[in-house]
């Protein structure tokens, strides 16, 4: 069949267009440009200058069309902006999963469509049919899984999207790499988000949004301890960077934008049992509110055991069977029955 990779200049998705084009598909490699910031290229992975010639190169290697295509607005209007927002409104978000929702598996995928193919990335996750649906699972290598980042996919998207690298581990995915001498096949992997390479999240809002102001920070009795300078630079269950001198550690309560203010508090008054879903996104339909599921609040979460509740109104909350640490507005909680992603949506 004819596939469309979404080729990011790093080994994972170079593999997955060899294995398709071992497996004898018609393969054509597409990299997306996504990002810059006053005419530079800014990222670090998916989108630099270097990594588009790594994916050209991939692509003569295997000796497959290749195709650069230009999603800048589209990725500064759905990722960038709502990223930037997210943290000036005392949010943590994760961009990775709109940039998977809104870029990969709807403009992307729209285009491989209209050239009668399906889509195939290098991701780490697995699909399967069976009675009729289709399932997402987790990755058979656990340390690479990316399932979390996907749960957006409903039945409509998986029907054409491929994950040929999903049933492998890393070092497996290597190894297909250098079978056919591929460029990119040792090239490190970066862990960072694309378009802040550096890290410095707090940094690249001020770039976008200019200086912001500093507030307060408060213990939950309102009693003022000290001073921040903007609440981009705080995310729920923090410690670090608090700068509030010795005595009992203290770490993120809330964060309330409207007041500049953040509060903090001892660990245990981190956690939390319950805690609602927006915007939320099934692969099949909700779980029954009797099942009992695997709820993750972060990506790195190994899971909580819980059930997931949907109101006359359409509200959806979970219910953790006990509370968990760190329950942060803005990350995703994504939902699991064993390996089988049930879907998830934004923490609020």
């Amino acid at each position: 069949m004819r596939v469309v990779v979404a080729m990011s200049g790093g080994v994972d998705s170079s593999a997955a267009a060899a294995l398709l084009k071992e497996q004898g598909h018609e393969v054509i490699g597409i990299t997306l440009r996504v990002w810059s910031y006053e005419g530079k290229a800014q990222c670090g992975s998916c989108c630099s200058p270097d990594d588009i010639d790594d994916a050209r190169a991939v692509a003569q290697t295997l000796g497959i069309p290749f195709y650069v295509a230009n999603a800048e607005e589209l990725f500064k209007d759905r990722v960038v902006s709502p990223f930037v927002q997210s943290y000036l409104g005392g949010k943590t978000p994760i961009p990775c999963v709109a940039c998977n929702r809104d870029v990969k598996f709807n403009f992307l995928l729209k285009r491989a469509r209209a050239l009668g193919a399906r889509l195939a990335t290098g991701h780490y996750a697995r699909v399967e049919q069976q009675d009729g649906k289709f399932l997402l699972r987790r990755a058979v290598d656990s340390a690479k899984d990316q399932s979390y980042f996907l749960f957006t996919l409903g039945q409509q998207e998986l029907t054409d999207v491929l994950f040929p690298v999903g049933g492998m581990t890393k070092s497996e995915v290597r190894a297909v790499a250098e079978r056919h001498a591929l460029p990119t096949s040792h090239k490190p992997e970066s862990m960072e988000i694309c378009f802040v390479p550096d890290g410095d999240y707090a940094g690249f809002v001020e770039k976008v949004a200019g200086p912001q102001p500093g507030g307060e920070i408060v213990d939950t009795e309102g009693q003022v301890l000290g001073t921040h300078a903007g609440v981009h630079r705080f995310t729920v269950g923090q410690r670090r960077g608090l700068n509030l001198g010795g005595g009992e550690a203290r770490y993120v309560q809330r964060i309330e934008p409207e007041s500049r203010r953040v509060v903090v508090g001892p660990a245990d008054e981190t956690s939390r049992d319950s805690f609602g879903l927006l915007q939320p996104h099934w692969v099949d339909g909700p779980p029954p509110p009797e099942k009992s599921v695997l709820v993750r609040i972060r990506h790195r979460h190994p899971g909580a055991p819980g059930r997931v509740h949907v109101s006359n109104h359409g509200l959806v909350s979970i219910h953790l069977d006990s509370p968990a640490r760190a329950v942060t507005p803005g990350q995703a909680a994504v939902v699991y029955d064993g390996d089988h992603v049930l879907g998830g949506g934004w923490i609020v």
